[in-house]
């Protein structure tokens, strides 16, 4: 997932259908507890998502509670960027008409970009804590679009792309605490709301929300939990309104 450029995210607009599922109860050959390579893993045998088999213990409710992610008001265009720390770069880029973005960053070697496009409005407030961390946030639309990232520890990435289409912003809060964690999310229409939680080490996420009303919590506590690579259609359709929770017991730095 590291490393992931826009084509990749062209090619998870491509996926339109919900995660199959299936049982097995053979082991590949190979080295089946590296991260996300597929295969079954410390007794568990489900197989989630597109690319296999997930490490851990997975519990998906299809009826989350609600999430409550503020879209502040925003007139003009703001920029605010603190840094302490050494080599670390943060750059913004506003061409929308109603923008704010605010970056924290607090250690060594981080990096965080921040585009606003569209006709439309975007907040960001995002930060990072540790040493090596990447994080790049996009909003674009004739909408309105808000983010809350954090990243706190050592190599995580984050890549968050929003494209606000209708009247009701679409809203992210993503959390990443540990070390070598990746996250991904895209969102393309109105009133989607993610939050999305990685805690502990060598975790991965990948998350799209296309249409409206789209709901997702998604929370990662251990290490080396696989990415499960969610895709939601729409709210009214099957697998619109989740709340996942992978554990497998390492959490922690």
């Amino acid at each position: 997932m590291r490393h992931v450029t826009a084509t990749m995210l062209g090619a998870l607009l491509a996926m339109c259908a919900g995660p199959a599922l299936a049982d097995t109860t053979s082991t590949p050959p190979g080295a089946p507890c590296l991260k996300n390579n597929g295969n079954p893993c410390n007794t568990n045998n489900g197989n989630l998502g597109q690319q296999g088999n997930v490490h851990g213990q997975v519990v998906v409710d299809p009826n989350p509670p609600p999430i409550d992610i503020t879209m502040p008001a925003v007139s003009d265009r703001g920029v605010y960027i603190s840094q302490i720390g050494d080599t670390s770069e943060a750059s913004v880029v506003q061409t929308a008409p109603n923008a704010y973005a605010a970056i924290y960053q607090d250690g060594s070697s981080n990096d965080a970009d921040v585009a606003q496009s569209g006709s439309g409005t975007g907040y960001v407030m995002a930060a990072q804590s540790g040493n090596g961390n990447f994080a790049r946030i996009q909003q674009s639309g004739d909408g309105q679009n808000v983010v809350y990232a954090s990243q706190a520890g050592n190599g995580n990435w984050m890549w968050s792309d929003q494209d606000a289409l209708g009247a009701i912003y679409n809203g992210a809060k993503l959390t990443q605490t540990g070390n070598q964690n990746d996250m991904l999310l895209y969102q393309q229409g109105s009133d989607n709301l993610a939050l999305l939680t990685q805690d502990g080490n060598n975790n991965a996420m990948t998350a799209v929300q296309l249409g409206d009303g789209n709901r997702l919590q998604w929370t990662q506590q251990g290490n080396n939990l696989s990415d499960l690579e969610i895709t939601q259609t729409g709210g009214a359709n099957p697998g619109g309104q989740l709340l996942i929770t992978q554990s497998n017991g390492g959490g922690g730095n």
